[in-house]
This record gives C-alpha cells, structure tokens and sequence, in this order.
C-alpha cells in the first residue's frame, strides 16, 4: 500500500495563507469549519524575535485515533493511498473522532452538524492532480508526496502531539 503525506518546511512559508484559501475554495467548507489551518507564532526573544508560521490539517497518520474512536465506523482508511475519510452518511456528530484525534483535525460542520476533516482533495487525487493547498503554496513551503516514507519525529513543531501515538503522514523542517 502506497501512503501520501505532506513535508512542510517553515523555512519558506511567509504566512500568506493561499493554502488555507485554496482548501476553503476547493472544498466548499463552511465559514467556521476549517480543515487547514496556518499557526502563527512568536518564537526566540529580543533582539532576535521570529515570527514561524506553520501548516496544519489532517496528517493521514498510519494508525489513526479518529478511526479507531469512531463508534459507526463512519471513518475509512482507503488501502490504495492511505487517505482517511468519513463517511458522511454514517456519521451522527457524535465528536469522538474529534476527542481523539491529537492534532485536532477533525472539526464540527457548522452547516450539518456532523463531522468532517481533509480529505487531501481525494476527488483531485483519483484523477491525477494534487491537493489545493499543495498546489497553490507560492513558495513551495507545503508539498504534496504521492508515496511518503518520512521519517516522522525527528522534527517536530512545538506543541505538536508525539508522533508515536498515531504516525503522522507529516515531515516537518523547522527553522534553526
């Protein structure tokens, strides 16, 4: 089974948030549910304060919490890709997979009160094409990997929940 993921180097993401602008775009999600998000925060002290920004959405991890909380087995693994997926018929909102997740991905849709995450543009993926986040990152700060085999861990943003219990689909380079 092949496995997609993202690399995210915050050395080039400038906060520009085309990324968050295209999955909104593309997706059609409502207002207030956000399946990509961009971090912005204050890193270092004075004289040499940085501003980091940092992409986020669903990692696709190997062993994922949302699908093994889900009490409908409304959340999917697909074998050909590794893309995780819930089943919107089957899902009754009941926020476990929310509860579980580690790195808060999937969120309440405020229009139908159910579940949803990133789908990693699936409808893009079946037909050849990447992500929209990936492809409008202006400085390739966000890529796409059709067959990941990142070493997850090594470099890992602050606050950002141990890899070791889910296997993020996710290899982060951070700033020195």
């Amino acid at each position: 089974m092949s496995q997609v993921g993202w690399i995210f180097d915050e050395n080039r993401c400038i906060g520009c948030r085309a990324c968050y602008a295209a999955c909104k775009s593309e997706n059609r999600t409502p207002l207030r549910t956000d399946w990509r998000k961009v971090v912005e925060r204050q890193k270092g002290a004075y004289p040499h304060p940085k501003r980091e920004f940092i992409s986020l959405a669903c990692n696709h991890c190997d062993e994922p919490a949302c699908l093994k909380a889900c009490p409908v087995s409304a959340i999917t693994k697909r074998s050909a890709n590794g893309v995780v997926l819930i089943d919107q018929a089957k899902c009754t909102g009941c926020r476990y997979c929310s509860l579980a997740c580690p790195y808060g991905a999937p969120k309440i849709d405020t229009d139908t009160n159910l579940v949803s995450k990133c789908t990693m543009c699936v409808h893009r993926l079946d037909v050849g094409l990447q992500p929209a986040c990936a492809t409008a990152c202006l400085t390739g700060a966000l890529q796409f990997v059709a067959d990941f085999t990142g070493e997850t861990g090594t470099d890992i943003p602050e606050g950002f929940a141990s890899p070791a219990l889910t296997r993020p689909n996710v290899d982060f380079v951070l700033m020195p």
